[in-house]
């Protein structure tokens, strides 16, 4: 697998992380790649590198920072356009802060699943957000991920079966206008806490329902 970039357009990733980019390589040393994520190395994405890191293991080594624990959730993207940073996982609520016309892409029930996804980046539309990105950004978007339907944790026992029915329910998202606006659309009142302090903690406090993946749910 040919992979190779030059040292200061090194290979910065937006919203995922799935694909390669041909550029000149800038020494005979194997290089390595920080990536930098918010989620834990028992989440799927982790895997994801993981996989990747392999595939390309024998031209570069990709040095994996989780938890936050080499940028704060959110600084990710400024790092990669500093180039601070080489590889990261971006929300697309991040980008939308930089590029509004990107925050179409947070709205709630827009994918119906990962072929759905992937369909609109490989579409017409997606290349123009990615140019968009790659453009305004000079950030490179590799492809995206997608790691299942996000689950609502409820602590009060109510059946919930339409937006309606969130009335009320405080609930846990990343702070920031995009995040707050997902969820709202669920119908929730969104409170603001960064992912390092929700995740882990799968029995809210300060809030009566969180949104998490399975996989990135420790008791």
């Amino acid at each position: 697998m040919e992979f190779k970039i030059d040292r200061r357009t090194a290979l910065k990733a937006g919203a995922a992380l799935a694909a390669s980019q041909i550029v000149p390589a800038w020494a005979q040393a194997k290089p390595t790649l920080r990536f930098a994520s918010v989620f834990s190395d028992k989440d799927i994405r982790a895997d994801m590198i993981r996989m990747l890191a392999k595939d390309v293991e024998a031209d570069y080594t990709i040095e994996p920072f989780f938890n936050a624990t080499l940028f704060k959730q959110g600084t990710e993207l400024v790092a990669l356009q500093r180039d601070n940073l080489e590889l990261g996982n971006v929300a697309p609520q991040d980008i939308s802060k930089q590029i509004p016309a990107w925050s179409i892409l947070t709205s709630a029930y827009l994918f119906r699943d990962a072929n759905h996804l992937l369909a609109f980046f490989n579409s017409e539309l997606g290349a123009q957000m990615k140019k968009m990105a790659e453009d305004q950004l000079k950030v490179k978007i590799l492809g995206p991920t997608f790691f299942g339907t996000r689950q609502v944790g409820l602590k009060p026992k109510k059946k919930i079966t339409t937006p309606a029915d969130m009335a009320g329910i405080k609930l846990r998202m990343p702070p920031g206008d995009a995040w707050q606006l997902l969820g709202r659309s669920i119908g929730a009142n969104p409170t603001p806490l960064a992912l390092p302090r929700r995740t882990p903690r799968c029995r809210p406090a300060r809030s009566t329902a969180r949104t998490t993946r399975f996989r990135t749910c420790r008791r």
